[in-house]
């Protein structure tokens, strides 16, 4: 059974995209572009939280294997010995929290695809900053099924998401029965090659990244 802390982050993170999209259609200009920042950050602080949890977890299981196997440590100070163990986990796992590396989380990336996709979609990524199109440095478009990046995007009609045309036509052509989009959280449970259009505005970001 999945972990309830566990559960309620993710489920954090899916209600934090799914604001986003009533946010784009609701809100416009400088006011949008604050709070889609601030949701931004809003994922970046579920995925830290969700790694210091993990790590704080494996911490408690090797506590509890040590005083299984262990005799003479009921006068140990476990909440000192955990405090110990958990800052020498997250100091080896720096390098995880960083806001460089969670940037490049697949959860994180998807809510770029996911504000690129909708700003294209009404014509409004003219108007945002660049930081917010591209994050601090570019935004990178992830196909959801090859995790790879997309070489030449294509959006759903149906769902508004965007995959890689070589991979989802692959997808679709091994497929015996229907297609679900393969984004975290999509109803679209039949994915056609019908409904799906090559964007061109994704693909002129994505070709002026090789330049």
């Amino acid at each position: 059974m999945e972990d309830r802390q566990l559960k309620y982050i993710k489920t954090s993170m899916e209600m934090v995209m799914a604001s986003v999209k009533a946010l784009i259609e609701h809100t416009e200009g400088e006011e949008r572009n604050k709070y889609l920042e601030e949701m931004k950050q809003q994922i970046l602080d579920y995925l830290k939280l969700e790694i210091e949890y993990t790590t704080g977890r494996a911490v408690i299981e090797r506590l509890k294997k040590h005083l299984e196997t262990k005799e003479g440590t009921m006068d140990t100070d476990m909440v000192a010995e955990y405090k110990k163990l958990y800052d020498e986990e997250m100091e080896n796992n720096a390098d995880k929290v960083k806001v460089e590396t969670l940037k490049k989380h697949q959860r994180y990336l998807e809510m770029e695809q996911l504000i690129a996709s909708k700003l294209g979609a009404q014509g409004g990524l003219g108007d945002m900053d660049d930081d917010l199109v591209c994050g601090e440095e570019e935004t990178t478009y992830v196909d959801p099924w090859s995790k790879k990046k997309i070489e030449i995007p294509v959006r759903n009609k149906a769902c508004n998401h965007l995959y890689d045309k070589s991979t989802a036509m692959k997808m679709l052509s091994r497929a015996k029965g229907k297609v679900k989009c393969p984004v975290v959280g999509c109803a679209n449970n039949n994915l056609k090659s019908s409904d799906l259009v090559e964007d061109n505005q994704v693909r002129k970001i994505i070709e002026s990244q090789r330049d």
